[in-house]
């Protein structure tokens, strides 16, 4: 019984090593470690194989049960207008002004603060723009009963309507993205200053072509923002991720209850 107790805890400080070293593939190593752990807790305890495939399978398994029994109840309005917000403070969003002064130290304009509230989500974004490089930026705080966390992007628009969007969101999107974006995602705890040196990078490497102005007029600049949010839903409504539910409401289907299943199954794969 030593032994295998011993057993258990080398691999479950291999996982936790492996997880904490900064690399990607390393922390994909170490995820893979910890339902290896959870094989040999149930296998090595009781000797049974098959308990040990259980309780490996179970970091597989319930995130879909929590998906069948309650994400597919959710219901969301299927418009999300952006109004005009007060920040929050720094209890809230502690790094709201630092990285603000840091977009503005590059050349970003702050033009508006705006979200908007729902009965199971909270969004806070801060508007900037850089009138000469044609980029546009947002400060998002995302708040739920469950987790809170920030994010940034950066996107450009070409003259063909593409949509060029870098960001550091942290988890796998919940919706698929319109056919016209093409997103650059940077994992981790990547600061503005990288994130924007990667959006030019990026931009220069794929030959974007003549990039739209931004626009400087932030009840313009919201309209636009609403316009792309509506059509990444109108998409996931044709495609099948969202269908209709009461009325001015849209739900998981349950073709989308899959698709939010290998969503985080990419993420427990992936850094």
């Amino acid at each position: 019984m030593l032994a295998n107790l011993l057993l258990i805890l080398g691999c479950a400080v291999i996982s936790i090593a492996l997880r904490g070293t900064g690399s990607p593939f390393w922390f994909r190593v170490g995820n893979l470690c910890v339902i290896a752990t959870s094989f040999l807790v149930g296998w090595r305890l009781t000797g049974n194989k098959t308990i040990g495939a259980l309780c490996a399978s179970s970091w597989l398994l319930f995130p879909w049960i929590d998906i069948v029994t309650r994400v597919r109840n959710m219901q969301m309005p299927s418009e999300r207008p952006l109004r005009p917000q007060a920040p929050p403070g720094p209890t809230r969003f502690p790094m709201l002004s630092e990285i603000t002064e840091e977009m503005e130290a590059e050349g970003f304009e702050h033009l508006q603060d705006a979200g908007w509230d729902t009965d199971e989500q909270r969004q806070f974004v801060r508007l900037c723009i850089h009138p000469t490089l044609q980029i546009r930026a947002t400060i998002n705080l995302v708040e739920s009963p469950e987790v809170s966390f920030y994010y940034i992007t950066l996107s450009s628009r070409s003259a063909d309507g593409t949509l060029w969007l870098t960001w550091n969101y942290p988890f796998s999107s919940s919706l698929k993205p319109s056919p016209n974006w093409r997103i650059q995602r940077l994992r981790g705890a990547h600061g503005f200053l990288e994130l924007n040196q990667a959006h030019l990078d990026w931009m220069h490497r794929l030959n974007a072509g003549t990039l739209v102005a931004v626009e400087p007029d932030p009840e313009k600049l919201i309209a636009e923002i609403e316009h792309e949010l509506q059509s990444q839903l109108d998409h996931n409504l044709a495609c099948g991720v969202l269908t209709s539910g009461d009325p001015g409401l849209v739900r998981y289907s349950w073709r989308g209850c899959f698709f939010l299943w290998t969503q985080f199954l990419r993420d427990l794969l992936r850094a």
